[in-house]
C-alpha cells in the first residue's frame, strides 16, 4: 500500500588524514566556513590517483551546497626520446575507469582518424600504470594532444558529489561539507556518552560487589557458616549485614574455596582504582570540554595509525 522512494547519494573517496585534520579544527570551531575547511580538505582523494582540475571556486561551491562535480584527469608526463622525438606516458588514470576499455577507445579513435595527431597507444603496465601515447609527428604539441584526448576519452571524467544523507533522527537531506562533518562529530559525542555511561554503570556495580566482599572478608567464618547451614542463606545475609541482591548473588556464586582466598589488600586496591575511575567518568559526562578532548584524542590516534600504515 506504500510507494517506495529512491534517493541517490554520491560521496567520492577522501583522504582520511585530511578529514581528521578538518574534524580537529571543527572541534575547536564548529561553525567554520567551507573556505576554511578546504584548507584541510582541498578535494576528493582517489586511490587510483589522477589530478583534480576543477576551479577552487567550483570546489567551494560544491562543498557548500553538498552537490556538484569534480573534473578528474589522468596524470601524464612527456618522455624525451632525443632528436626532438617524444612520447607521452600516462601513469595514473581516473577513478573507476577500466584501463582495457580506455585503451580500446583510444585505439578506435586512432583507427577512425578522429584524433589525427596520435599514431599509437601501447600498454606497458606491470603493477603500475604505464600507458604510452605515440604522437604522429614531433611537431604536435603534447598539451594539445592531451586536451583532445581529455575531450574524447575517459582520460578525463566528472566525479559527482551528492551529500544526500540521513541525519538528525534519520531525516534525509543534502548537507554541506561542514554539516556532514559536524553530524559525524555529533555521533561521536553520542557514542562517547553511551560508552561512558555503560562503563560507569559497570564500575558502580563492581564497587558495590567489592563492598560486599569487604564484609565477607571481615566476617568470613560466619558467612561460610550461614552458607552451609541455612536453607536460604541470602535472606540471612541480607538481614545480618543489609546486603543487596547484587552483593548476595556475587557472594553466593563464589565457591567456598574462592571465598577463603579473598584478600583485603586486593579488595581495597581494586576499590581504590575503580573509585578514582568513577570520579573521572562522572567528570567526563558533565564536562563538554573533556568530551571534546577525548574525541580529539581518538582522532589523533587514528592519524597515528594511518601514519604507521603509510
Amino acid at each position: 500500500n506504500g510507494v517506495a522512494v529512491g534517493m541517490a547519494t554520491s560521496i567520492p573517496p577522501h583522504n582520511a588524514t585530511e578529514l581528521c585534520n578538518a574534524l580537529l579544527h571543527l572541534l575547536k570551531s564548529p561553525k567554520a566556513r567551507t573556505e576554511t575547511l578546504i584548507r584541510y580538505i582541498p578535494g576528493p582523494d582517489f586511490p587510483t590517483g589522477g589530478e583534480i582540475v576543477e576551479e577552487a571556486s567550483s570546489i567551494v561551491s560544491s562543498y557548500k551546497s553538498g552537490r556538484g562535480a569534480f573534473r578528474l584527469r589522468a596524470t601524464w608526463n612527456v618522455e624525451d626520446l632525443g632528436h626532438g622525438q617524444y612520447q607521452i606516458i600516462v601513469t595514473e588514470i581516473p577513478y573507476q575507469v577500466q584501463k582495457a576499455k580506455l585503451i580500446e577507445k583510444i585505439a578506435d579513435l586512432i583507427d577512425e582518424k578522429k584524433i589525427s595527431w596520435l599514431a599509437d597507444v601501447i600498454d606497458e603496465s606491470t603493477e603500475d600504470i604505464r600507458m604510452v601515447l605515440m604522437p604522429r609527428s614531433r611537431s604536435v604539441k603534447p598539451q594539445l594532444l592531451m586536451e583532445a584526448l581529455f575531450r574524447n576519452t575517459e582520460l578525463e571524467i566528472r566525479v559527482p558529489l551528492n551529500l544526500n544523507v540521513l541525519s538528525k533522527g534519520k531525516i534525509p537531506g543534502v548537507l554541506s561539507l561542514g554539516e556532514t562533518l559536524n553530524a559525524f562529530l555529533e555521533h561521536r559525542f553520542e557514542v562517547l556518552t553511551r560508552r561512558t555511561v555503560n562503563r560507569k554503570e559497570k564500575v558502580e556495580v563492581r564497587l558495590d560487589v567489592l563492598k560486599g566482599y569487604q564484609i565477607v572478608y571481615l566476617n568470613l567464618d560466619l558467612v561460610i557458616k550461614i552458607i552451609r547451614e541455612f536453607e536460604k542463606p541470602e535472606q540471612e545475609l541480607k538481614r545480618k549485614w543489609k546486603l543487596n541482591d547484587i552483593q548476595i548473588n556475587s557472594i553466593l556464586s563464589m565457591r567456598l574455596r574462592q571465598l577463603k582466598k579473598l584478600e583485603e589488600t586486593q579488595i581495597k586496591s581494586e576499590h581504590k582504582t575503580l573509585s578514582s575511575e568513577l570520579v573521572e567518568l562522572k567528570k567526563l559526562l558533565k564536562n563538554k570540554k573533556l568530551q571534546r578532548n577525548s574525541i580529539a584524542k581518538e582522532i589523533r590516534n587514528i592519524q597515528d595509525m594511518l601514519a604507521g600504515n603509510g
